[in-house]
């Protein structure tokens, strides 16, 4: 498991304290129990994913800008940081790339 768990946005709407109990007491139960518990902390989780679905919420919906190229790009940057070393360094060309493009309809256009 990897200790550098980053809670993302919708993370954070769909867990919760109680969630959280339930996991962590999750391995100190045994067989069926276990697995009862387990198919209720998933059925809650898909449950709340359903009411945000449903509702007028929009904080998932963090575009800022108009501009889709800046949204991708602020949207690599986001994803860069659950990437091991290797991905990363993808994820920065992919982004230097996108960066000289710019740069060259700037100067050109």
């Amino acid at each position: 498991m990897d200790n550098n768990y980053i809670p993302t946005a919708f993370d954070e709407k769909t867990q919760n304290k109680d969630l959280q109990i339930l996991k962590t007491a999750l391995p100190y139960m045994r067989g069926p129990r276990q697995k009862e518990i387990l198919t209720l902390i998933k059925a809650i989780e898909l449950k709340k994913s359903f009411d945000l679905i449903n509702s007028d919420d929009t904080s998932l919906s963090i575009c800022s800008s108009e501009n889709p190229m800046e949204n991708t790009l602020n949207m690599l940057g986001d994803i860069r940081q659950f990437c091991n070393a290797q991905e990363q360094e993808h994820i920065d060309m992919i982004l230097n790339l996108f960066s000289m493009f710019s740069t060259y309809e700037t100067m050109f256009s």
